[in-house]
């Protein structure tokens, strides 16, 4: 036996030194996880303050939508009369909208929500309605001579203000125009942008971006200096940029071949550290540039281009139309506007009643309305007349009959041959271009029945 325990020993020693390894090993690993426990919560505590950050996001969002809606919904239809809150309010549920989602996708309950948007999706602005109001903008500032500066502050109407718009909201109108190259819009809502982002303690849009967009758009119209002179601004943001490097060289050579030109025809050059007047010509079609269509919008102007030979001779005056039977309790204010052609206003031939009723009648019937097409004698859609439309026939409603019985009684017209009452809605920016209501050549013709023949006369209400 005593031969035996050094072996023992030896056997007892290496177990003990195996358990000290493995409870050494042991203990390493705990300590490391103890480090990575401290990581960890390092790592929660930064996803709770991203996701509290992000919680912040949507309650700021869901405050602003309802800012929104309790301040328009006081007077709703005056609201959104104004272009920019209806561009603003339609921004917000189209190229704004992924941000949204993006907000709450994929976290707790986020399916519910999502599904509830995709159930509001119907009743709320298109893409198309985006493209349509951002059109009318330009369109109305055009037809207005405004600036972008005007639209963009809110002040192009003195009764029915807008929000300032943000600088990113500037830069989506001049991309739309981008997009139709339009370089016109396009240059001076890039010019907008910029001096919005100057001032924006929020900031919407990079400023790179923009000085990258508003330098082509410069030289689209033809102002190479400036073009220059904002790339090596945009430079001054990103060092390295291929493209910006690569323009300066193009812009460098355009100006050295004005340079040659101006001095071979002896003209003087300009210096190289005063930049030019600025160019933006609006480049329009045959039609646009002729003298009916710059007096039609002189004419939404308000500007007196139509001077009338018998303003002197022109009366207002009460009316029973021959002692009507309609008109003997109630006559009519007639005020003349002009004689030939025969252009009269009646005063409050329509209540507030009978206005009501037409437009719940007509509201859920509306659709984009068409012109007739001479070539097909087809009716279709066309960009120079925006908006929608319906017809109501007499038998539809008591209140119709009684508009066209009344029609008939002013003006001794048998409304037999009358069309259907036209309901218009214009919208945001809505037009129609210089046309006649009556066909002016034989092939217009095709536009009307041959058992009622053309047009004589045209009775308009105005109830907005």
């Amino acid at each position: 036996m005593a031969k035996s325990s050094p072996i023992l020993l030896l056997v007892i020693t290496h177990a003990i030194a195996l358990v000290n390894a493995e409870i050494f090993t042991a203990l390493t690993t705990l300590t490391k996880a103890l480090q990575y426990e401290k990581s960890l919560a390092g790592n929660l505590r930064e996803y709770v303050k991203l996701e509290q950050e992000r919680l912040q996001k949507v309650l700021e969002l869901a405050d602003s939508y309802e800012r929104h809606a309790e301040t328009a919904l006081v007077d709703a239809e005056s609201y959104v009369a104004n272009p920019v809150n209806a561009y603003l309010f339609v921004k917000t549920f189209t190229t704004d909208l992924p941000k949204t989602k993006e907000l709450v996708s994929g976290k707790q309950n986020s399916e519910e929500f999502l599904q509830l948007l995709e159930d509001y999706q119907p009743y709320l602005p298109d893409e198309e309605d985006f493209e349509g109001v951002v059109a009318a903008i330009l369109r109305l500032q055009d037809t207005y001579q405004l600036t972008s500066q005007q639209i963009a502050d809110g002040t192009f109407t003195p009764t029915n203000r807008s929000p300032p718009m943000s600088a990113l909201d500037c830069f989506q109108l001049a991309y739309y125009a981008y997009g139709k190259q339009d370089w016109h819009h396009m240059f001076s809502w890039m010019i907008q942008t910029l001096h919005v982002l100057d001032t924006e303690e929020n900031v919407t849009i990079s400023r790179s971006q923009t000085l990258d967009y508003l330098s082509y758009a410069a030289t689209m119209q033809g102002n190479v200096h400036h073009a220059k002179h904002w790339t090596l601004e945009w430079l001054k943001l990103e060092p390295n940029h291929d493209r910006a490097l690569s323009n300066i060289l193009y812009f460098n050579k355009e100006i050295e071949q004005e340079q040659a030109k101006l001095e071979s025809e002896g003209q003087s050059t300009p210096h190289p550290d005063v930049l030019p007047s600025l160019k933006n010509p609006r480049v329009t079609d045959e039609y646009r540039s002729g003298k009916e269509f710059q007096v039609y919008e002189a004419l939404c102007r308000g500007e007196d281009v139509l001077p009338n030979p018998h303003v002197h001779k022109l009366s207002c005056y009460y009316t029973t139309s021959g002692d009507n039977p309609l008109l003997v309790l109630a006559p009519v204010k007639v005020e003349e506007y002009y004689l030939d052609p025969y252009i009269v206003l009646y005063h409050d031939v329509i209540s507030d009643k009978e206005i009501k009723i037409i437009k719940e009648i007509s509201t859920p019937m509306l659709k984009r309305a068409t012109v007739n097409d001479p070539a097909t004698g087809k009716l279709v859609t066309a960009h120079y007349r925006v908006s929608r439309s319906a017809w109501l026939k007499d038998e539809m409603n008591d209140t119709i009959q009684t508009l066209s019985n009344r029609i008939s009684a002013i003006t001794h017209l048998n409304m037999e041959q009358a069309e259907d009452l036209q309901i218009q809605n214009y919208g945001i920016g809505g037009q129609y271009e210089p046309h006649c209501d009556h066909a002016r050549r034989h092939k217009e013709m095709s536009a009307f029945p041959p058992e009622e023949g053309n047009r004589i006369a045209t009775w308009i209400y105005y109830v907005s």
